[in-house]
């Protein structure tokens, strides 16, 4: 497979209180808020395509688990296709897949971790 991503659509990063975070990347740093999932998830528009999602961390509530890490980022693909043959090339590389390939409701995602162990998005997004 001839990989070459069109750029890194987003980063995820977990944050510790996520109305704090909101403040600090919404207002001090003016990045447009593109949506809100759920309670403990938003993304923000930085640029013409690229985004930052925050979540909450899971142990937010208790001071001496606090977690605050860069989740995973997101490489755009071409097309639902490209996604199953990312994830067909990736194991045959022996490249651990974590996550998919699978559907969402607007594309599909494969995840995988690389040899650190840092987790890498693979997706196509329909409009």
């Amino acid at each position: 497979m001839d990989f070459k991503p069109s750029g890194i659509n987003h980063i995820t990063i977990r944050v510790n209180e996520i109305e704090r975070a909101e403040e600090f990347y919404g207002e001090v740093l003016g990045f447009e808020l593109v949506r809100k999932m759920g309670q403990s998830m938003a993304v923000y528009k930085i640029g013409e395509e690229d985004t930052l999602v925050i979540v909450e961390a899971e142990t937010s509530y208790d001071p001496n688990s606090r977690d605050f890490r860069v989740d995973h980022f997101g490489f755009y693909l071409n097309s639902e296709d490209e996604v199953d043959e990312m994830a067909t090339y990736l194991r045959e590389k022996e490249v651990t897949i974590l996550s998919g390939p699978a559907n969402r409701k607007k594309g599909r995602f494969v995840f995988a971790s690389d040899p650190d162990g840092n987790l890498i998005e693979f997706f196509y997004e329909s409009e």
